[in-house]
């Protein structure tokens, strides 16, 4: 798509410039959002979302604004949901990545041998002995809280 004194041919979406950005979203047809839709979608929370984000708002155009928006929240609430996005392990996974046993873990934390292994079988443990138990391993333990619809996190301050 070439529009006025615009040359973003072969340009990849993401290094355009807001001018070129917002020349797409205004003038573009389906065809020619398929590369933004398809850049957005693979990093829903990244700079150009919220470069387009930024433009919808600046300079709203009739009917693609409120859809580009709503389209980028649906993205970021669909990658919320994904459990694949961030690496899970248990308590006990943790500790063996670290190369430390329960007996060092445990009293490196003032914590007896049998009460780690039972916090490391157990099905919910307190925030608390998570906690102790991250940061004996060296980590820092960080609760964030999400908003599917927006994709706006805040991190949850615990004592």
């Amino acid at each position: 798509m070439i529009h006025r004194h615009l040359e973003y041919e072969g340009v990849p979406t993401d290094q355009r410039g807001l001018a070129a950005l917002d020349d797409l979203l205004e003038r573009g047809d389906f065809g020619d959002w398929r590369p933004l839709a398809k850049a957005i979608a693979a990093d829903p929370f990244g700079s150009l979302a919220e470069q387009v984000r930024h433009l919808c708002d600046a300079h709203p155009m009739q009917g693609t604004s409120p859809l580009w928006r709503a389209w980028i929240a649906a993205r970021r609430a669909r990658a919320v949901g994904r459990t694949d996005r961030l690496p899970r392990a248990s308590l006990r996974e943790l500790r063996e990545s670290a190369h430390v046993t329960q007996a060092h873990l445990a009293a490196s934390i003032g914590m007896s041998q049998s009460d780690l292994s039972k916090a490391e079988r157990r099905g919910d443990p307190k925030l608390s002995t998570v906690r102790s138990l991250v940061e004996g391993l060296g980590l820092e333990l960080r609760l964030v809280a999400v908003d599917p619809a927006s994709g706006a996190s805040t991190e949850i301050k615990t004592p």
